[in-house]
């Protein structure tokens, strides 16, 4: 509600001010004491921090005044980044293993998703001039063996032969059937531009999996005996 003094000024000089929302006369001109003119009051300066809107300036006095709602408020940029996020994907790997299917106790084991995949994941949401872009970076794979767990900071590579080796392997030491789990990290992070209230931020790291399987055999050896 306005105070007695502002809406004392409003109405004395027919003006137009903010103050929780639009605030502006309306009714017939307010004649001085002696019926001519406008009262000496719808000269005067508003009061300090009034802002008296360029539309509703002076108009030659109001007999009572009237109240809009505020103007919308704008969207935080956090509600924005929130609106990215719910439109944001992580895919899970497609895991390999090379030799494929069947592998060997004792055989290195290599362990790799398509390389096609590593690479960051992006959501964008834009609201009131501000746009908000999340990205998922890959961190790491984690993998479950079946008999064991290791972390690899890249895709890893399939098997070539005559190729480096892989620095993403495990060898076996028994035989097992094997469901073989890849786990990709994310971490994710946004940005805005435009016009913001906070320019970045971030969500943490976020796991996507899948499996394949994988049975691993003993090499059997025959040692014949001379008769």
């Amino acid at each position: 509600m306005l105070t007695s003094s502002l809406l004392a000024w409003t109405v004395l000089t027919g003006g137009c001010t903010r103050s929780g929302g639009w605030v502006c006369t309306i009714g017939a001109s307010s004649a001085s004491p002696g019926g001519h003119g406008r009262s000496s009051a719808a000269d005067a300066a508003p009061p300090e921090g009034i802002d008296v809107e360029p539309m509703c300036r002076a108009t030659g006095g109001a007999d009572h005044c009237m109240t809009l709602p505020e103007k919308p408020a704008k969207v935080p940029t956090a509600d924005v980044a929130a609106m990215a996020w719910d439109s944001f994907e992580l895919p899970p790997p497609r895991p390999h293993t090379s030799p494929s299917g069947r592998s060997w106790v004792s055989l290195p084991t290599y362990l790799w998703i398509d390389a096609s995949a590593w690479k960051p994941r992006l959501a964008r949401a834009s609201v009131d001039g501000q746009t908000v872009t999340m990205t998922g970076t890959p961190l790491r794979v984690d993998w479950s063996t079946g008999e064991a767990a290791t972390t690899c900071d890249g895709p890893g590579t399939p098997y070539h032969r005559g190729g480096p080796p892989s620095t993403c392997a495990y060898t076996y030491r028994r035989a097992t059937s094997a469901t073989v789990t890849a786990t990709v990290y994310y971490t994710v992070n946004w940005t805005c531009s435009g016009a913001c209230d906070a320019l970045s931020g971030s969500y943490g790291t976020f796991p996507a999996s899948a499996s394949t399987h994988l049975t691993v055999q003993e090499i059997q050896t025959r040692t014949d005996t001379p008769s």
